[in-house]
C-alpha cells in the first residue's frame, strides 16, 4: 500500500515537471471521472487511462475530418467516442467490440449514434471519412487489405495512424499502408506531438 502510494506520487511529481500543475489536474480529474464510469458500465481499463486531456492525438484527427467538411464519419474503434464528439459533421456512427465503452459512449455523447460491432458491421453508405486509429497495429496488412477493400468503393477519405519505424516495441505490426497505394493518394500527415506516431489522411482514388 505504502509502495503504490510513493509510486503514484513519484509519477505525480514525473507530470507535473513534464507537462505542468494544471495539465497534470486536469488529467488526473479526468481519469478519477472515468474510473468511476468504468464501475458502472465495465468497459475496458484503457478507456480510464486515455482521456482526452491525455491524448492530444485524437484533436489532430478530428482537425484533419473538419477540414474536409464531411457529412458522413464513421469511426471503427472509437471507444467512449470521443474523437467523434470533436467532428463538425451531421451524420456520425461510431463502432466499438466493448459493448461497455458503447454503453458508456450513448450516455456521453449526444448527436453520434453508436453500435456494438466490428469494422465488418459497418453498413454507412456513402462515407465522407473512415476513421481507423489505435487498434489496427494489432491486424496484419493483409487483414487490413481484406476489409478496407470492399469499402474503398463508397469511402471518400481514410484517417489512419502509422507508428514510428524506430518507435518502442509492443506492435504487432507497423503499418506503410503499401497496400493501399494504388488505390489512395496521401493528403497530409501530421505527427502527434510527444509520441511515436504520426496521423495519415488518404483520399481515395478509384
Amino acid at each position: 500500500m505504502i509502495r503504490t502510494i510513493i509510486r503514484k506520487y513519484r509519477t505525480m511529481r514525473k507530470m507535473i515537471r513534464e507537462i505542468g500543475f494544471l495539465r497534470t489536474l486536469r488529467i488526473t480529474v479526468d481519469k478519477i471521472a472515468l474510473t468511476l464510469l468504468q464501475k458502472v458500465y465495465g468497459f475496458h481499463p484503457v478507456h480510464v487511462i486515455t482521456p482526452l486531456s491525455a491524448r492530444p492525438y485524437r484533436h489532430i484527427v478530428a482537425d484533419l475530418a473538419n477540414g474536409l467538411k464531411p457529412r458522413c464519419v464513421v469511426e471503427v474503434g472509437c471507444g467512449l467516442g470521443i474523437i467523434l464528439s470533436l467532428i463538425r459533421a451531421p451524420n456520425r456512427f461510431g463502432y466499438d467490440v466493448d459493448e461497455g465503452a458503447i454503453r458508456a459512449a450513448r450516455l456521453l455523447r449526444r448527436g453520434v449514434s453508436f453500435t456494438h460491432g466490428d469494422i465488418t458491421t459497418v453498413s454507412q453508405r456513402p462515407i465522407d471519412v473512415l476513421i481507423l486509429v489505435n487498434w489496427i497495429h494489432e491486424y496484419s496488412p493483409e487483414q487490413l487489405d481484406m476489409w478496407l477493400s470492399p469499402m474503398l468503393s463508397y469511402t471518400s477519405y481514410l484517417l489512419m495512424d502509422a507508428i514510428d519505424p524506430d518507435g518502442p516495441e509492443g506492435y504487432r505490426y507497423r503499418h506503410d499502408f503499401k497496400f493501399l497505394e494504388t488505390r489512395v493518394r496521401r493528403v497530409e500527415t501530421r505527427p502527434v506531438p510527444n509520441e511515436t506516431r504520426s496521423i495519415i489522411l488518404y483520399e481515395v482514388t478509384l
